[in-house]
């Protein structure tokens, strides 16, 4: 009887785990999040641009920095993302849900350090769904995905409100992430109702790993952000710092 309690403890914990799950989460590093200061409406359309940072010194890890808006319930992300694979820099669409937990990536390519990236989120009030697009600049490759917008459990559809600027993957020692210690997202547009805003941003961290940190560098219509992290990893309890 003990041991059938333990287990049904065990068994609440990890159920409870899962309601609870939800972004900013686990393995985010440093981020900005901006809102609507009116404090209402629907994102109808975000896009940025940055460079591809330069390729780490060391292979084997797996990061991301990317932009996406989030639902405000902080369930449903549609993300443009820049992933490091271990070897080379890539780009793709990508869209995680936490309920029922889903992931869609969309075809990718290899893109360069120091490659001019772009990428956009449009709201389709025909499909009431986002239309994600993502491209290399400097190539001229791009990709597009629709993502439909869930509804919640009363039948209503979703509405989308934040935006996130991240730095993903904290489990890397500091030294296995790009040398020049920075991403820069620039020309930030963020649409609420059809009307460009002043977004108000704020910076957090979820992983305090490498001492990566969020800076908002100006606050207009289209704002400045970016992203720094240490480049040397000192070891302190077996813990990349």
């Amino acid at each position: 009887k003990k041991m059938k309690g333990v287990l049904a403890l065990v068994a609440l914990a990890a159920l409870l785990a899962v309601c609870v799950a939800q972004d900013p989460a686990s393995g985010w590093m440093g981020y900005a999040k901006g809102v609507n200061p009116a404090g209402t409406g629907r994102i109808t359309y975000i896009e940025a641009k940055w460079k591809v940072p330069s390729d780490p010194l060391s292979s084997g890890a797996f990061f991301s920095p990317w932009f996406g808006i989030e639902s405000s319930d902080n369930l449903n992300l549609i993300q443009p993302v820049n992933p490091w694979t271990g070897y080379q820099w890539e780009i793709y669409n990508e869209y995680f849900q936490w309920s029922p937990e889903y992931n869609y990536d969309s075809k990718s390519t290899v893109v360069n350090a120091g490659d001019l990236l772009f990428g956009s989120v449009t709201y389709n009030n025909k499909t009431n769904s986002y239309d994600m697009y993502h491209s290399d600049m400097t190539s001229g490759w791009s990709v597009n995905s629709s993502i439909p917008i869930q509804k919640h459990s009363n039948g209503s559809y979703k509405n989308f409100t934040i935006t996130y600027f991240v730095m993903e993957k904290s489990e890397w020692y500091c030294d296995q992430y790009p040398p020049d210690g920075i991403v820069t997202f620039l020309d930030i547009r963020v649409d609420y109702d059809y009307k460009t805003v002043v977004p108000k941003w704020t910076t957090a961290i979820v992983d305090d790993n490498c001492n990566c940190r969020a800076h908002v560098l100006s606050q207009s219509l289209r704002s400045t952000l970016s992203i720094t992290w240490q480049t040397s990893s000192n070891i302190e309890d077996g813990i990349a710092k």
